[in-house]
């Protein structure tokens, strides 16, 4: 193994289910983390710099999801004279797959210091089976839209990846409290109806459709769901009004990114439109938030290392 003196990454925010995808169809978003891991630190040092700072100090060296991804990769790994340093771009706990990064990162590094024993599509199973959750993780490494379905046969999962459309817009209002991915899906139900279940595989088969041959107009449909939306929704029902909104605006269509709380818009045009009714429905609502504008990333996890 190459003594290696510092290791740079950038991992993508990402957002799950993408409507009617519940639990395998995952986006990767242009919103990304930055860590640097140095290696001739006298001690552990983890700085988390950037958005919600205060949120990321808080964690406990113990459940630092980059230090343990590091150690499943690298058993011998020893953080005890490392320096971490946590650029934040992704929101913390607001449906944006912050968790997910952390620990693909972690993963990541571990696996460039074991002399890349692992391939991504190895990486990404070991992520799967620690997080539980395919359409969070895998577009962490692939980047754009992600597919992911368990094969009982071979028990791994099959990932495929399809390439975004360059011109679609992302639109995200960020509120200003946060939610638990664990208290989201316990508000699900336990069991849903026939008619749900051909509802969502109906428009998840046609949200493929509209990445797939660029047939953005359709994605009004296609981000529709009967499945979790409406549960999760129930913790912060002001949220309904943000996606209304949006829609009487112009947009394509828009989602509850992950399990929430933040809300995903699609443009592709109307954006100054779509911003100021957003921020006013927020505004009569009392709700507080940011809106970032961005777009998706058919790009995933990067690095660079020096050696």
């Amino acid at each position: 193994m190459f003594i290696r003196k510092e290791i740079n990454l950038k991992v993508p925010a990402t957002t799950g289910n993408v409507g009617p995808g519940f639990d395998c169809i995952g986006l990767a978003v242009d919103i990304w983390n930055s860590i640097s891991v140095s290696f001739n630190s006298k001690e552990l040092i983890i700085n988390n710099n950037g958005i919600d700072k205060d949120s990321y100090q808080s964690i406990e060296i113990e459940k630092n999801l980059i230090l343990s991804g590091i150690e499943e990769v690298y058993p011998k790994f020893d953080k005890s004279k490392i320096k971490l340093i946590n650029e934040n771009s992704i929101p913390f706990s607001s449906g944006l797959g912050s968790s997910a990064a952390a620990l693909c990162a972690g993963l990541f590094i571990g696996n460039i210091l074991n002399d890349n024993k692992y391939t991504l599509e190895e990486l990404n199973q070991k992520a799967i089976s620690i997080e539980g959750h395919p359409d969070n993780v895998s577009p962490c490494f692939f980047g754009g839209l992600t597919i992911s379905i368990f094969n009982s046969d071979t028990n791994n999962w099959v990932v495929k990846k399809i390439n975004v459309p360059n011109e679609l817009n992302i639109m995200i209002f960020v509120p200003n409290f946060i939610s638990n991915t664990n208290v989201s899906r316990n508000k699900l139900p336990s069991s849903i109806s026939r008619q749900s279940a051909v509802y969502n595989i109906s428009r998840t088969a046609l949200l493929i459709h509209c990445f797939s041959t660029n047939d953005l107009s359709l994605l009004s449909q296609a981000t529709k769901d009967s499945i979790h939306q409406d549960a999760r929704l129930e913790e912060f029902p002001q949220m309904k009004s943000i996606m209304k909104a949006a829609s009487v605006a112009g947009a394509l269509g828009s989602i509850v990114s992950g399990s929430g709380p933040s809300v995903m818009i699609f443009s592709n045009g109307n954006e100054f439109t779509i911003d100021y009714e957003v921020k006013e429905a927020a505004r009569r609502h009392n709700l507080e938030g940011k809106l970032i504008l961005t777009k998706p990333s058919n790009n995933g996890i990067s690095y660079s290392n020096q050696i």
